[in-house]
């Protein structure tokens, strides 16, 4: 804006008064608002090329250096994690020590995360608990069936012994009763001793 009124007072205005004054003609009887354009237009023309030629030359020879220092010393400070600042310790140019804190990070994401995980150990715990519950029954049902076994074993041993003795004390029947209970009784050992491994 500045350009343009000076290049005015260089083009415009002596172009208004040779008209006004040399020629006689007045603004409002022969100078228009109409006629305006045609009566000035080597002003305004001129106005117009000086003012662009005016503002090019500005902005080339703008002021410019290539050595140039800061006189305060910015350093960006980035932290560890993402997050909102919660507070601000120090002002905008307020003194600074090494290790004094700047600002506090909104830390409730990480709160709830650390929580989370607290949850999720205590329920693992809680499981390796009833896991240790059953191993432990386990392994009690499965002495209970090595006695069972043992016992029908030595029952079988016993009956065995008195029909080899005397095959009429002893039914042949009973002997394969024995039979087929240790059979099971080995049945659900093998089945019990396969479910503690999977446990531990």
């Amino acid at each position: 804006m500045l350009e343009l009124m000076f290049c005015s007072l260089l083009t415009i205005l002596p172009d208004y008064l040779y008209r006004r004054f040399v020629q006689g003609k007045r603004f409002g009887k022969e100078i228009t608002f109409y006629s305006v354009w045609y009566e000035l237009r080597w002003g305004i023309t001129g106005c117009v090329i000086l003012t662009v030629c005016l503002i090019t030359v500005i902005f080339y020879n703008h002021p410019s250096t290539t050595n140039v220092t800061l006189f305060f010393r910015t350093v960006p400070i980035l932290p560890e994690t993402n997050g909102r600042v919660a507070e601000v310790f120090v002002g905008n140019s307020g003194p600074i020590k090494k290790g004094d804190p700047i600002f506090r990070l909104d830390s409730s994401k990480q709160e709830s995360a650390v929580e989370t995980a607290r949850r999720k150990i205590a329920e693992v715990d809680a499981e390796m608990t009833v896991a240790r519950v059953d191993v432990a029954k386990a392994e009690g049902q499965l002495k209970e069936a090595q006695s069972n076994h043992q016992q029908t074993l030595d029952e079988l041993e016993a009956k065995q012994e008195l029909y080899r003795r005397n095959p009429g004390n002893v039914p042949f029947r009973e002997i394969e009763r024995l039979h087929r209970e240790i059979e099971a009784l080995l049945r659900i050992g093998r089945k019990q001793r396969d479910v503690l491994r999977v446990a531990m």
